[in-house]
């Protein structure tokens, strides 16, 4: 089961939608972050590129950011494949992390 984004997926995201997810960022040391197609860790704040960097966000991130778009977030589990409606859709998976993703996409 993936956990997080990867930077392929942040390549799905138009240019405005790259800059509100960047400004939504707050980086913490512990975070995943992709610079281009470089993925590494946070292990100092002060070497944060928050010009560049973009945050691989995790599954428990996205629900935060889906619950604090104000919405109520469905997620559901059937034969294999995950549902997740958020803002009166529906996106759909075999990966949790993927349906997740689609949804704070179409947020964005």
């Amino acid at each position: 089961m993936m956990q997080r984004i990867t930077s392929s997926s942040l390549q799905e995201l138009s240019r405005e939608q790259q800059e509100r997810l960047r400004r939504q960022w707050t980086p913490q040391e512990g975070d995943y972050m992709a610079i281009g197609d470089h993925e590494e860790m946070v292990y100092y704040l002060n070497g944060v590129d928050s010009v560049k960097a973009l945050p691989l966000l995790t599954i428990g991130e996205m629900i935060a950011y889906l619950n604090a778009q104000g919405g109520p977030v469905e997620i559901r589990e059937a034969s294999g494949n995950w549902s997740v409606r958020a803002g009166g859709e529906e996106s759909r998976s075999p990966e949790l992390c993927q349906a997740l993703w689609e949804a704070v996409k179409r947020v964005l």
